[in-house]
């Protein structure tokens, strides 16, 4: 009867393999590499649409914003008449008023803003902005409606009778939107 040692069982290990550092770093580099690049697209989407929802937030808040002022302006009435004042409603006083609104919004294309002419002082006055929403890059357009359109209306109480045209509804001029 012969002896058996521990690592002669005719060619089969029955001890742990060992692998050398190099080589354990080796393919844990290459784990790496492919994980990075499974995760990788789904940061820069992540990414991207941080980006883009900031600035459909923003081009929110500015059509916000300017209905706000254009019904701050209408109630006070901008542009302030002759002194003492004569109440004459004119169209060269309303595309003055049109034009103020549109220069305090930064939205760079086809804003609308619409003016309801009070009677009386006291009488509402409502302002309605609307403006189309335009993506940034365009990299998420198959995730965003392309009818998309951000509208805010504020209502308030003519603090002095209006010099701006007396119509029901005033869009700037011929429903163009702002220049």
């Amino acid at each position: 009867m012969g002896k058996c040692s521990l690592g002669d069982s005719g060619g089969a290990a029955l001890g742990p393999v060992r692998i050398s550092r190099r080589e354990r770093a080796h393919s844990a580099e290459g784990a790496t590499l492919i994980e990075f690049a499974l995760i990788f697209p789904l940061l820069v989407l992540l990414l991207v649409g941080i980006v883009e929802f900031s600035w459909l937030f923003a081009q929110y808040l500015d059509v916000r914003h300017g209905a706000r002022e254009g019904v701050r302006l209408a109630t006070v009435n901008f542009p302030e008449g002759s002194d003492p004042p004569v109440i004459t409603r004119t169209q060269s006083n309303t595309a003055t008023l049109l034009n103020e609104t549109c220069s305090r919004m930064n939205t760079a294309s086809g804003v609308a803003v619409t003016f309801t002419s009070p009677g009386d002082v006291g009488d509402r006055v409502t302002v309605t902005a609307s403006a189309p929403a335009d993506t940034l890059s365009g990299l998420l357009d198959w995730a965003i409606p392309g009818t998309l359109t951000f509208d805010s209306t504020v209502v308030l109480h003519a603090e002095q009778e209006a010099t701006w045209a007396d119509t029901d509804v005033i869009t700037y001029p011929s429903g163009q939107p702002c220049p």
